[in-house]
């Protein structure tokens, strides 16, 4: 074995030498062998066989046969590409387009759903679903299910941190705030430094990116100060490079104890769920023992945790509250939560245009394959096996195909990044890693290797089956014109026309959803109201000193030239991602049933707010200055809540109470505003109480207010607002958007869905195209004579014209049947992303449709007008 090794390796070395030798050699056999028949009375012409086989059979013994024709194949597969370069570019660019849209869509899926953390052993890890929990019941667990090696609570939250520790320099960054045992429980050995410990309340730990960024790698950067917020902490230790956390998509440049940025009164709050609770499973424990240990402990944990003067109802909700275990290889995350289920519709999208790609290669390919059905039927008769013209075919179509996909793997990088950048808003960065690793190059080479087979096998198949004496005979032999019979080619077609269908239909459907969810009124004037949402308590304003810079902020913007009106707020119009806050209320004192739902949501906001941002008052009057801490409460309601609570009544004059004993307040209905949305334009009509916010109890100093400024140009006024919160204090961060934007941010779901859905149905409706043209321009060159024939004998140019119209419309009728039949019956799986639509909707199947009809018709004219346009003399001589 090991000197037949060595051989074969000599002879690779010395591969040029050795073929003259045994060309020399052959030369020689053959000149004995005519000696040999002159002896023998012959004319010394004896035949030595094929030569070339007898010296491919001689090789053999010195060389691996299989590697040897593959380095053939493939260098005869280039040499190919290059005669027929136009073949070469469509077949590129349609594998490039396919490989890189899988490419771009499975490695975002890839990085956000399906690969492990970077820790070891990720795979024993579990989190308690739900998913949000107290630190009572973190420690109870703690403390009562011993099936954890480790168990920690966590959360990420946006904070502004100074990595100076002057707090002159605050940038926003995602925040980690976990409990201690997070370092043992994920096995993580930090870089440099120490971890924190349940002691460290101003100890915090850097990532490996901060390190080199910010501090130059030095190890001098343990023990300097950096503050978050108005907190200082000092780094005590960096993590290793590659760990970005256990929320994938998100990647938290520091990571502090809770108990830093938390009093032990917000730890004791038994109400307020707020931590991520993840654990690592003893060895030997799988996750349904674990499971059914937690189901055991579960009820004693809720009672544990519940505040003795709860009241019976709340007491029973709270008891209610279940939970389980979930496997927790890949984390939890947020924006997983976002984007999974638009990422699986992309990765099935895109799936089927990888299907309309393998159908136009093969298209080609077997266009390719009958156009050298005379070569290969020459290379059958004088001795080549099919196996081997077979497996030379794929090795054509492997080379192709590995050329395009090295470029599609190319543009699905770019393509990655620039898909996370649209992912990303101004309020949350996704950091997900889009370079191709390992992981996307073994992935690539499968799918290489999937699109050369599905598009090559069956034109190989084809073309080395084919009757071997009618190959040789055929001279451009007409054979049956168009529907006469059913071929490959145009089997390939309608599967084409079917699949783009397919995705013509979803884009259509996910067009219409985008456009109902966008014409929804925000109930405010979106495009001329600037938010201002300033970080005082990031800069250390509490107490009196943030409302007195609360009030110095309205008092300047309202100064300022160009603003029409400006007020402040406890939600901004369109909230999203600031949350909302919703109560149960009491309507004029009545006690209500324990099952009548009254929540409300709420906001509380200064004078002249809905003449900001553009909510006409319907009756009764506005929040004015002199409802102040002092006056009788008093609320102002949209119409939905008075449609909801007082149908059959005027609401003004009524009362709302919420809250209860101290903190119980009573307002006075004295105003009903028109409706408006709360948090995004996807939302059913809530019902919205606005309370003034001097008035408003949970404001008084500890909780930023947003600005609003309502202005002619937003975008020229913007430069004067910051300036006014930099003159104020230089050192609070300040953010500044639309109403537009934030409306545009809340929707990126529907816009990225929408916008993909729509790239990639235009990409197979021109891949449906091009194989549609293709096909019949084909048979235009190949029954050309026939063609002739039928205008000799008296057929009309545009009968001509019709023959191959009705040819496209045939085909193109075919595939839109199936493809309707797949539209609807893969419905079902999208049904819960549509918005005020069904998959069914006929105006989107209908528009579909009609587009796919008017490109079968424009693929058929350009081949259909060359037909009709032929002259039959030089039509009938060309094939004489």
């Amino acid at each position: 074995m090991l000197m037949r090794f060595l051989r074969r390796l000599h002879y690779w070395l010395d591969a040029r030498r050795r073929a003259a030798d045994l060309a020399e050699e052959m030369a020689f056999h053959r000149a004995m062998l005519a000696r040999r028949s002159l002896g023998e009375g012959g004319s010394g012409g004896r035949a030595f066989g094929n030569t070339t086989l007898a010296a491919e059979d001689a090789r053999a013994v010195w060389v691996w046969r299989w590697a040897e024709d593959a380095w053939q194949d493939g260098r005869y597969a280039v040499r190919s590409m290059l005669r027929q370069p136009a073949f070469a570019a469509i077949a590129l660019a349609i594998v490039a387009l396919a490989t890189a849209a899988v490419t771009c869509v499975a490695g975002l899926f890839d990085g956000l759903v399906v690969r492990s953390l970077p820790v070891e052993r990720a795979d024993r890890l579990v989190w308690f679903r739900d998913p949000s929990f107290s630190y009572p019941i973190l420690t109870q667990v703690q403390s009562n299910l011993p099936v954890f090696e480790g168990l920690f609570g966590w959360t990420i939250e946006r904070a502004y941190v100074d990595w100076t520790g002057k707090g002159t320099q605050l940038v926003s960054t995602d925040l980690l705030e976990a409990t201690p045992e997070i370092f043992p429980t994920l096995r993580i050995k930090l870089a440099i430094g120490r971890p924190f410990e349940a002691q460290d309340t101003t100890a915090a730990v850097i990532s490996h990116q901060v390190w080199t960024r910010h501090f130059g790698a030095e190890p001098s950067a343990i023990g300097r100060t950096i503050r978050v917020g108005d907190r200082a902490f000092t780094i005590a230790g960096v993590t290793p490079a590659g760990f970005f956390g256990v929320a994938p998509g998100l990647a938290p440049d520091v990571i502090l104890p809770v108990s830093g940025r938390h009093t032990a009164a917000d730890l004791a709050a038994t109400t307020s769920a707020w931590l991520h609770l993840m654990g690592r499973l003893k060895d030997g424990i799988g996750i349904e023992q674990a499971d059914a240990a937690l189901q055991a402990v579960w009820p004693a944990v809720m009672a544990s945790t519940t505040n003795p003067g709860m009241p019976d109802e709340r007491r029973a909700v709270y008891m209610a509250r279940k939970t389980g275990l979930e496997p927790g290889r890949a984390g939890f995350s947020r924006v997983r939560n976002r984007f999974g289920e638009p990422l699986q519709l992309l990765m099935g999208l895109v799936t089927l245009l990888l299907a309309v790609a393998c159908a136009s290669v093969a298209n080609l390919l077997l266009a390719r394959g009958v156009a050298r059905r005379r070569e290969i039927s020459v290379r059958l008769a004088i001795g080549a096996r099919r196996t081997r013209v077979f497996r030379q075919l794929l090795t054509e179509a492997l080379v192709l195909t590995s050329a395009g996909a090295a470029i599609g793997l190319l543009i699905g990088s770019w393509a990655s990044a620039l898909l996370v950048s649209v992912m990303t808003t101004t309020r949350e960065h996704l950091a997900l890693d889009t370079d191709p690793g390992w992981r996307m190059a073994a992935f690539t080479v499968a799918l290489v290797g999937f699109i050369s087979l599905v598009s090559a096998l069956p034109p190989a198949l084809k073309v080395t089956r084919g009757d071997l004496t009618g190959g040789l005979k055929e001279t451009g032999r007409p054979g049956p014109l168009l529907l006469r019979h059913w071929s490959a080619g145009k089997i390939l077609v309608a599967v084409q026309v079917a699949l783009a269908l397919v995705l013509l239909c979803g884009a259509a459907v996910f067009q219409r959803s985008l456009s109902h969810v966008l014409s929804q009124d925000p109930g405010v004037d979106a495009d001329r109201i600037l938010v201002v949402v300033p970080d005082a308590t990031a800069a250390g304003h509490k107490g009196p000193a943030l409302n007195a810079f609360n009030e110095q902020l309205l008092d300047r913007l309202r100064a300022l030239p160009g603003a029409q009106s400006s007020s402040l707020s406890w939600m901004p119009p369109i909230s999203s991602d600031m949350g909302n806050w919703t109560q149960r209320i009491t309507i004029d004192g009545i006690a209500l049933p324990p099952t009548d739902d009254r929540f409300v949501y709420f906001n509380a906001v200064s004078p002249r707010y809905f003449e900001t941002v553009g909510m006409a008052l319907r009756r009764g009057r506005d929040i004015v200055d002199s409802d102040t801490a002092g006056a009788p409460g008093v609320v102002v309601v949209n119409e939905a809540l008075t449609r909801r609570f007082f149908p059959d009544r005027g609401a003004l004059g009524h009362r709302i109470s919420i809250g209860k004993g101290a903190s119980r307040q009573d307002l006075e209905i004295v105003g009903i505003v028109q409706d408006a949305k709360y948090r995004t334009l996807q939302e059913p009509q809530r019902s919205i109480a606005y309370l003034a916010t001097a008035q408003t109890q949970e404001l008084r100093g500890d909780r930023n207010l947003v600005a609003e400024v309502r202005a002619t140009d937003v975008t020229a006024i913007g430069t004067a607002v910051r300036t006014v919160v930099r003159d104020l204090d230089p050192r609070v961060p300040v953010r500044i958007e639309t109403v537009a934007q934030r409306i545009r941010e809340s929707t990126i779901n529907e816009r990225l869905i929408a916008a993909l859905a729509g790239a990639l149905g235009g990409a197979a409706l021109l891949l449906a195209c091009a194989g549609l043209y293709g096909l019949l321009a084909c048979a235009v060159s190949r029954h050309a004579a026939e063609i002739g024939l039928r205008i000799a004998l008296g057929a009309r140019p545009v009968s001509v014209l019709w023959m191959f119209q009705r040819e496209s419309l045939v085909l193109a009728g075919l595939g839109i049947a199936a493809g309707l039949a797949g539209a609807l019956g893969l419905g079902r799986f999208v049904r819960a992303m549509l918005f005020q639509v069904t998959p069914a909707d006929p105006l989107a199947l209908a528009a579909a449709v009609a587009v796919m009809l008017l490109v079968a018709s424009a693929a058929a004219f350009v081949p259909a007008r060359r037909a009709a346009s032929l002259d039959p003399v030089v039509a009938l001589k060309r094939d004489s």
